[in-house]
């Protein structure tokens, strides 16, 4: 049975300097104390991991033409796969949990949207005990499951508006779900039966909305340019400039540093490609220019024993 939601707004070149003052720089050039993995989509090469500080890479998942989506628990023990399975007479979509190190399966299950979508995604809650399903049809709304794929609820759209194909959802800290809902940033707590305005976002260009692992800041881009906000839509501040574009950004697991895609550029008619660079998230503006000098403390992600900056074309996450 579906959940009604109640929308009841409370308007309530390659590397550039990286300081000592970062706890130093390993033998590649990165501060110590850039962690964890970022995995991004490029190409016809799959899903790509780049492991930091080392700056090391490898395959994730080497064969992608039917993958939906790919997530990772934010201990990176775990790994969720949403599958395209459909054959003729079904719309399946296949979510795979499995251990991130082994490959060995934890749960497996066949999952069929309102709308009959086979391009379903799908987000595991940081406590790993939920799943976030959404699709590109407004019908089937947004939809929460257990990580056995045990049904909990849907929400259908707001203030009876359905989603959009624009709007973004995620998961915050406490299993709260971060969502916009046309221009407006919002936030809705368990049990899922109101919305808490975050910010009116009155800007005729703005997108790849992200937060951190913490739960206290958000990024997206703005214009041509990201920015940078507290989650209580505060401190609203512009973080890049160059005489491109940048776009999907992506905070480190610590909240520490920022990825973003420098030298965004349409590369196919309804795909885009990027630059990996990384910034500090201190609030301070960062040239990211790809041919003009960047400012200091800005790295261009480049692969250990390679020399050219590291490029995504798709869905990217830090974990």
């Amino acid at each position: 049975m579906k959940k009604a939601l109640f929308f009841a707004l409370a308007f309530t070149f390659l590397f550039s300097s990286c300081s000592k003052d970062d706890g130093g720089n390993n033998s590649n050039g990165f501060p110590s104390d850039l962690t964890g993995t970022i995995y991004y989509k490029w190409a016809t090469e799959g899903i790509i991991k780049v492991s930091l500080p080392s700056a090391t890479g490898g395959s994730f998942i080497s064969d992608d033409t039917k993958v939906n989506s790919y997530d990772v628990s934010r201990d990176g023990q775990l790994r969720l796969i949403a599958v395209n399975a459909s054959t003729v007479g079904n719309d399946n979509v296949q979510f795979t949990l499995s251990n991130n190190a082994t490959g060995s399966v934890v749960n497996q299950f066949i999952y069929q949207s309102p709308a009959r979508n086979r391009f379903c995604k799908g987000q595991l809650s940081p406590d790993k005990t939920l799943i976030l399903v959404e699709s590109n049809d407004k019908d089937d709304g947004i939809t929460i499951l257990k990580a056995n794929g045990e049904f909990v609820l849907r929400i259908d759209g707001l203030g009876g508006v359905p989603f959009d194909i624009h709007d973004m959802k995620m998961w915050l800290p406490n299993n709260e779900l971060l969502l916009t809902h046309g221009n407006n940033i919002l936030r809705i707590p368990p049990p899922y039966t109101s919305a808490s305005l975050i910010k009116q976002m009155d800007y005729a260009d703005w997108g790849h909305l992200t937060v951190n692992h913490q739960g206290t800041k958000l990024a997206m881009y703005i214009a041509n340019h990201i920015h940078t906000m507290d989650i209580d839509g505060n401190n609203l501040k512009q973080v890049t400039t160059s005489n491109s574009k940048e776009a999907r950004p992506v905070f480190s697991p610590d909240s520490k540093y920022l990825m973003i895609g420098s030298n965004y550029r349409q590369s196919s008619v309804m795909g885009h490609s990027w630059d990996m660079k990384i910034i500090p998230n201190d609030g301070e503006q960062y040239n990211v220019d790809p041919f003009a000098a960047n400012s200091p403390r800005v790295i261009s992600v480049v692969l250990s024993g390679q020399e050219k900056i590291v490029s995504g074309s798709g869905q990217v996450i830090w974990k």
